[in-house]
């Protein structure tokens, strides 16, 4: 806890604020893989070996600029490599930590882009009644030629950010259906982009006591991707860390793009 405490500090520190509480989340999120690094490298590795096989797909003629979308500690981003492809690479997110920051300064054509990826954080609840704005659309119109896109697991947190800053007397059927219009608009916003756009994102969540499922969940509130790819399990929290007395998994679903199951 300590070192949590040191580590978001420090960010704050450093200027970055934490409105919604995405920098608190980092920050659980670094101290998590901490301890269970090693059961989280061989999902890590998927990602990252499926968003830099479909950067890899673009034309050589087309390498602008490469968005990456909900980068967070870069855990899951293959950085360097997607550095050496294009001539741009832009991080948007809610919130940096410091080590982030001065790895993108260190490689020099990557951008670090502040922004509300749900385009209603700072509106709600009255945001949550009115129809969403197309925010991937606006984010790649100020941007010089996105010619790839990559959704960095980040499909199934969007809604949590705007879920707890609704206020209490939202019911039930409100919250789920204002969430799952969050992760409808995500999809379709990758589709509409110019571009490729890879996508990877948790979709069920399982909790086992020895090796039996004893619950399910579906992490994107009902809404159906519509997609093919790649399909892993992550071991998320081993021995009992999210759940006492169970191990909780993540199926992920990887797709190189979007577009052909959803344009």
């Amino acid at each position: 806890m300590l070192a949590e405490a040191v580590k978001y500090a420090a960010a704050r520190l450093r200027g970055q604020g934490d409105p919604h509480g995405h920098l608190a989340q980092q920050v659980a999120i670094w101290a998590r893989h901490k301890r269970h690094s090693a059961a989280w490298e061989p999902h890590l590795a998927r990602c990252r070996g499926l968003a830099l096989s479909a950067a890899r797909a673009c034309p050589e003629g087309s390498r602008r600029t490469a968005l990456v979308l909900g980068p967070g500690l870069l855990l899951d981003v293959p950085l360097d490599e997607l550095s050496a492809l294009f001539q741009t690479v832009v991080l948007a997110d809610m919130a940096f930590v410091p080590e982030v920051r001065a790895r993108a300064n260190r490689l020099g054509n990557v951008q670090i882009l502040q922004a509300d990826l749900t385009g209603c954080l700072d509106r709600l609840p009255e945001a949550g009644t009115q129809p969403l704005a197309d925010v991937l659309a606006e984010l790649a119109a100020g941007l010089p030629g996105v010619d790839f896109a990559y959704s960095a697991n980040l499909l199934s947190q969007l809604p949590l950010f705007a879920l707890d800053a609704l206020p209490p007397e939202w019911g039930e059927e409100q919250r789920a259906g204002l969430a799952a219009a969050l992760v409808r608009q995500h999809l379709q916003g990758l589709a509409a982009l110019p571009c490729p756009a890879c996508l990877v994102t948790d979709v069920i969540e399982r909790g086992l006591r020895q090796g039996e499922v004893e619950y399910e969940a579906d992490l994107l509130f009902g809404v159906d991707v519509g997609l093919t790819g790649e399909n892993w399990i992550w071991d998320m929290a081993p021995g009992g860390e999210a759940v006492p007395g169970l191990d909780v998994e993540r199926v992920v679903l990887g797709a190189s793009t979007v577009r052909p199951a959803l344009a």
